[in-house]
């Protein structure tokens, strides 16, 4: 759909084809002076602007050349289910699907597949009705998304800043280190084996893994190795964490579910370690906890430091979870400020430290 109040066709040949219910109006675009060029495609709506790109290099470097609303936000990779590339507003997880990527034995000649060359490589593409998506073709598909990605992000001028992955795409992890994304999610329904599951842990380095996806035979699955230094970990089962799991985690924010290993007692021993200085990155934790299970005397047994009924509502937020409760503020070693709650909005148990 263009951002035109009537529709808008792209040609190779850089000619724009306006209809409206009286008349077709064709417009030879390139052939008009760089400042009318810099004006229409202000107007393009960025669909427009990826196709007019693919038309040919000339029409790929205008786009580059002169800036538009779209530029310095995000490219969001899905490589699960439906591989496709899409744009999304700096702070805004809704994507728009710019490109797909699929496999060349599933491209229907009855389609009419143009050809476009994608940083020299000369490829069908072609609009699948069903996703309403352009959808590109290729012999290699793992060399087709990475090379759409570097494409739409040097023609937006936008960096690919999260990746959605699965078990087939594991290759998927080490590409993301390579091209430094920041998020990586996993939400698929087929379960990892527990080696990729270990591959995932030890080897994504990613500032936030959110990984929902679970380890084959979750309520038997224990992991023994290390944990990458990171902004935030989510893991959506929590299974298999151990008080060992939880104590070797250096991350800023933590966010588990559906755990069934730790106890009253492991949180009040990694309590402690955290209001004693342990984790100096760490700002947040969620615990997943039916409320028949939370009883705060025993989350609090034995600890010496100031505690005071916290008497206003008060809202932490940051990545994966936020939580507004009155809670128990309870005076850290190192003078800051920690709330322990139930969070019936999370359904667990939430500790955050205030901004000083």
């Amino acid at each position: 759909m263009s951002s035109w109040n009537q529709p808008l066709s792209i040609y190779p040949n850089g000619l724009l084809e306006s209809f409206s219910r009286d008349a077709v109006y064709t417009v030879p675009l390139l052939r008009t002076p760089h400042v009318v060029i810099r004006e229409v495609l202000k107007l393009f709506h960025f669909k427009d602007l990826v196709l007019f790109s693919l038309c040919s290099k000339r029409t790929h470097r205008l786009v580059k050349l002169h800036n538009n609303r779209y530029n310095g936000n995000e490219l969001h990779v899905n490589c699960d289910t439906v591989p496709e590339v899409g744009w999304c507003r700096t702070g805004d997880r809704s994507a728009y699907a710019l490109l797909g990527v699929s496999n060349m034995a599933e491209a229907i000649s009855e389609k009419k597949e143009e050809i476009v060359e994608i940083r020299g490589h000369r490829v069908p593409i072609g609009y699948d009705h069903l996703l309403k998506i352009w959808v590109t073709y290729w012999d290699d598909p793992i060399l087709g998304m990475k090379t759409v990605v570097e494409f739409l992000s040097d023609a937006l001028k936008c960096p690919p800043v999260r990746i959605i992955f699965e078990r087939k795409s594991m290759w998927a992890i080490d590409w993301a280190n390579s091209i430094g994304v920041t998020t990586v999610f996993s939400d698929s329904n087929e379960s990892f084996s527990e080696g990729e599951y270990a591959y995932i842990l030890q080897n994504c380095a990613a500032p936030t893994l959110d990984l929902l996806t679970n380890p084959v035979d979750v309520h038997l699955y224990r992991y023994t190795g290390h944990f990458l230094e990171r902004d935030t970990i989510r893991i959506g089962n929590g299974m298999w964490m151990t008080l060992d799991n939880l104590l070797s985690l250096n991350c800023a924010e933590i966010n588990l579910e559906f755990t069934r290993l730790l106890t009253y007692d492991d949180l009040n021993e990694f309590l402690k370690q955290w209001l004693a200085g342990k984790f100096p990155r760490l700002e947040g934790f969620a615990i997943g906890m039916t409320p028949f299970d939370y009883s705060e005397e025993d989350l609090l047994k034995g600890i010496e430091n100031p505690m005071t009924k916290r008497v206003e509502w008060k809202e932490w937020k940051r990545k994966t979870f936020n939580f507004s409760s009155m809670g128990t503020d309870i005076k850290m070693d190192d003078g800051r400020t920690l709330t322990v709650c139930y969070s019936f909005k999370n359904i667990g148990v939430c500790m955050a430290v205030w901004p000083q």
